[in-house]
């Protein structure tokens, strides 16, 4: 069994200057969701593009999963439930990659709210989850029932000063139209695109009892 651990750092421009321009890539990344399973993969991208049952580290994170075209421009991780593909992922300062939403690394956020059709909230920069978008806030990037969309963007200072910085930094929730957001206009240096894992009617009573034997009583 082959056991590989990625140690994926997010790639980042040397200059904490202006945003540098990335061509749109042409991949669509939704096709991988197609491929339903493990074979499935094998089947549309050939045995030597894939690594199969891997230990990828992502952040706090060890997950299981499959790893397509390692080492090139087309690399992305999937990650599967219950033996289907879940979701798919790509990461880094650039990628051959993009959603079928128009989404791909690189994107500023200023073009990801044109695709979103709205502002949305992101979290506080500066911190380990810092500049992951919380809610769409029922844009199209929001999804429905059969995919959903997310996605992080640079976590790092640029356009503007400490104290400016400070001002949308650490564990809190910000609407990407902070002036402060607007002069900094990250980019997306991460996406996933999952499909909502819906449990069954016993997996929800079962949740359920978990939760309420977890909570301490009222007095």
């Amino acid at each position: 069994m082959k056991k590989i651990i990625l140690l994926l750092s997010v790639a980042v421009l040397a200059s904490c200057g202006s945003n540098s321009e990335v061509s749109a890539p042409t991949e669509n990344l939704n096709e991988v969701l197609t491929c339903i399973d493990a074979k499935g993969l094998v089947s549309k991208y050939g045995a030597k593009s894939v690594i199969l049952d891997t230990s990828i580290v992502s952040g706090d994170d060890t997950l299981k999963g499959a790893i397509i075209f390692p080492g090139t421009p087309k690399q992305a991780n999937v990650f599967f439930h219950e033996g289907k593909i879940s979701d798919v992922s790509i990461q880094g300062e650039s990628s051959a990659w993009k959603t079928a939403s128009g989404l791909y690394l690189g994107l500023p956020l200023q073009d990801v709210e044109k695709l979103n059709t709205k502002n949305f909230t992101i979290s506080g920069f500066g911190w380990a989850h810092g500049g992951s978008v919380v809610s769409w806030e029922g844009g199209k990037l929001a999804g429905d029932s059969t995919l959903t969309h997310l996605a992080s963007f640079r976590n790092k200072r640029q356009n503007i000063s400490v104290e400016e910085f400070n001002k949308v930094s650490g564990e809190a929730e910000f609407d990407v139209r902070h002036p402060s957001i607007q002069q900094m206009n990250p980019v997306v240096e991460q996406i996933t695109i999952l499909k909502p894992y819906i449990p069954s009617k016993e997996e929800g009573k079962g949740i359920a009892k978990k939760i309420q034997s977890s909570q301490i009583p009222v007095r």
